[in-house]
């Protein structure tokens, strides 16, 4: 896959999610529905390619490559799965407020639930490939990948295992020289 296309698949996915359906909503103002069909669209799109993006890159240098997207898109994705949770939460307040609320919420609960974890899923796509590419390298044990794996489908963990699974590698393929101090005198 060329260059250029590696590095705007993950750009444009963080686009689509923080951009909604903006550029739509520009053009059609009363159109709320085709704005979500459109933003949803955009959303699964660029995640699909972006996992095609994480399972084809077999370049030199790509479990670091790979970890350095996992890393960026896990922390750029921070805000919106808040958001998640602040709907979340308002939606357990206003269930307070409004009791017959209490049939809709398994529903509304479901449905965030069903788009963080696919969300999460998608940028962790970038992490199975960096953790499968570093342990074939022998750049991390197996036992390391194994945790590592696992922690990428996992909420917040996710996060630190993207930050730390980029340390690792990078550590890897970068050994520190060793000192050439003399003895102390």
């Amino acid at each position: 896959m060329p260059k250029a296309v590696r590095v705007a698949l993950p750009i444009l996915f963080i686009a689509a999610v923080y951009c909604g359906g903006a550029p739509v909503e520009a053009l059609q103002p009363d159109a709320s529905d085709v704005v979500m069909a459109v933003w949803i669209a955009a959303v699964l799109v660029t995640g699909v390619a972006n996992v095609v993006n994480a399972c084809v890159d077999r370049g030199e240098g790509s479990p670091r490559r790979l970890a350095f997207w996992d890393m960026l898109l896990k922390l750029c994705m921070v805000p919106f799965h808040l958001l998640v949770f602040a709907a979340g939460l308002a939606m357990s307040i206003a269930l307070a407020v409004v009791p017959g609320l209490i049939f809709a919420a398994p529903l509304m609960a479901g449905m965030l639930a069903v788009i963080d974890y696919v969300m999460l899923l998608f940028t962790s796509s970038y992490g199975f490939a960096a953790v499968l590419r570093a342990r074939g390298q022998g750049l991390i044990t197996s036992t390391s990948a194994a945790v590592l794996f696992v922690l990428h489908g996992l909420f917040v963990t996710d996060v630190v295992a993207a930050i730390v699974l980029y340390v690792m590698v990078r550590k890897a393929e970068n050994p520190q020289a060793p000192s050439e101090e003399g003895p102390a005198a």
